[in-house]
């Protein structure tokens, strides 16, 4: 079974950035962990994406049929996406709200951490969708 074009397309996207987040998630654990629990949590949670998305990026463009492990990969980057995202939000908002309060003014700070955590969420999300579409395309196919 020939693999659809947006598939492969995406699994070396994955590739890239999964190899790019790795060496990220690794160099900014020391920052975060002085965060606190939130910020530990959040390291974990970019390392384990980095290797769930070099994983979906391998499989992707493996010429096998393996269009059920695409698609488990897939969804568990929804879903990492998602836990990414709210992590962004609360992570933001404690940062904000702590120097808002320094500043008088937590309030704007909060609502940066909101919109720029739903940002955040939404162009995560945005690649494992498409992902999933490819594995459709080639299970359609």
């Amino acid at each position: 079974m020939q693999k659809s074009t947006l598939l492969k397309v995406i699994s070396i996207l994955f590739i890239i950035f999964g190899a790019i987040n790795l060496i990220s998630s690794f160099t900014s654990f020391g920052s975060n962990a002085s965060l606190g629990a939130v910020g530990i949590i959040s390291s974990i949670v970019g390392i384990l994406m980095a290797a769930v998305q070099l994983g979906a990026g391998v499989f992707g463009i493996q010429n096998k049929d393996n269009l059920d492990q695409c698609k488990k990969f897939g969804i568990g980057l929804i879903v990492l996406a998602i836990i990414n995202g709210v992590l962004a939000i609360v992570l933001t908002t404690v940062v904000a709200g702590a120097l808002g309060a320094a500043m008088g003014s937590a309030g704007a700070g909060m609502a940066a951490g909101v919109v720029s955590g739903i940002v955040a969420m939404a162009l995560g999300l945005l690649l494992p969708i498409l992902y999933i579409v490819g594995v459709n395309k080639s299970r359609n196919a």
